[in-house]
């Protein structure tokens, strides 16, 4: 394969990840009937202030990506520097962002409970691998796709460096084997693998073998294995059955196999965070749709955890499709469009020699304190009879 054309699906796949994040990070809890009644059909980026008039902590600033594309880059951080996933190094960049917190999440954007959690974890000195949670949640296939890129010619060392990255939040094995499935997709997809069926069975027979191993390996750390042992590579593999199904009847079927795997609480929509739910959904939609841009919009308007199921998407779709896929009107408003696809560049290339990669700790500080005076003014401005405030650039 080129060069050129292994950088470009690389850009295509971490801003793909971060402009998934961004139109999804507004609807995240919202349901597909919601969305259409305060939207219709999104197919930019939005605040969320009409949907969430009562929570403004759900406002955002149009383009600007949440926590799921913070760890991404932070990862994509510990790759570039250490040239692996530094367990350490990595800890150390979440509570760089973290810091100062003040009781709150400091320049993290959108975190949930669990994450919480590992952060205090992490600043009590509790070692990073044994800072995983037992829930089953989707965060740490979110932002596994720079692995991926680095270690496209290494499968053995991907899985190593998966569960590494891995580890530090997550310890169920549908979440550790939710993130081998994405780092396994993306891989495949960066290496010209087609966009077909036979993908799902490639990546669902990684997944198999990634089980066992973790249980082999993992299993004195590791939660449901003799529960939930196979229950990503089962619900990979059951997407294919979907593909020739009209919409509505596969996304239904895609609900009630998560279930079979244990969803808690019960999943009603096919984007629940939980990995036997939106990451064979974001197979389906890979599958089904024609663009990059339709398999986007695609997901975002399911609503749910419609940030994380982007993210993910984003990733799958920009590997495939490369960066051209991406709308120009996306790419314009992505905030912090230069940093992450210099990060890309350089994940590629194997070194940031000669590129001006913009400090991360100070540009997501900047950018969650730009965001927080967005909501300011857009609040007030409210208060004050709904003048509309357009969002700085």
């Amino acid at each position: 394969m080129p060069l050129s054309t292994f950088l470009d699906r690389a850009r295509g796949t971490l801003l793909g990840l971060a402009v998934g994040d961004a139109l999804g990070a507004p609807l995240e809890g919202l349901s597909p009937q919601q969305i259409r009644a305060h939207y219709g059909s999104v197919v930019d980026y939005v605040d969320g202030a009409r949907a969430w008039k009562r929570k403004p902590y759900r406002w955002r600033l149009p383009g600007l990506y949440t926590d799921d594309t913070q760890q991404a880059l932070a990862l994509t951080e510990t790759l570039i520097t250490r040239g692996t996933v530094d367990a350490d190094h990595l800890a150390t960049i979440y509570l760089d962002l973290a810091n100062p917190r003040n009781g709150h999440a400091g320049a993290h954007r959108g975190i949930g409970r669990s994450f919480r959690l590992v952060l205090d974890e992490l600043e009590r000195g509790r070692p990073p691998l044994e800072c995983g949670q037992d829930s089953a949640g989707i965060g740490a296939a979110m932002r596994i796709a720079p692995a991926a890129i680095a270690f496209l010619d290494d499968p053995d060392g991907l899985f190593d460096a998966v569960m590494t990255a891995s580890l530090m939040t997550h310890r169920d094995i549908r979440s550790l084997s939710g993130a081998v499935a994405v780092a396994s997709a993306v891989r495949r997809l960066l290496t010209l693998e087609p966009r077909s069926a036979s993908l799902l069975f490639r990546v669902a027979a990684d997944v198999a073998t990634a089980e066992t191993r973790i249980a082999e390996q993992y299993g004195h750390l590791v939660d449901s294995i003799d529960e939930h042992g196979r229950s990503l590579s089962r619900a990979i593999a059951n997407v294919e059955s979907l593909l020739d199904l009209p919409r509505p009847e596969a996304l239904a079927v895609l609900v009630e196999e998560a279930n079979a795997h244990g969803a808690r609480p019960v999943c009603k929509r096919p984007t629940m965070g939980f990995p036997p739910a939106c990451i064979p959904t974001c197979f389906y939609l890979l599958l089904t749709t024609e663009s990059l841009e339709e398999a986007l919009i695609d997901v975002v308007n399911l609503g749910g955890d419609a940030d994380s199921t982007g993210a993910i998407l984003g990733a799958l779709a920009g590997a495939h499709y490369g960066l051209d896929a991406l709308p120009d009107r996306w790419l314009d408003g992505l905030r912090n469009r230069q940093g992450i696809d210099l990060r890309a560049q350089a994940l590629a290339l194997g070194s940031a020699q000669g590129l001006e990669i913009p400090d991360l700790i100070a540009i997501e500080r900047h950018m969650s304190l730009e965001e927080s005076n967005y909501r300011e003014r857009l609040l007030a401005a409210n208060q004050r009879g709904g003048m509309n405030i357009r969002p700085p650039r």
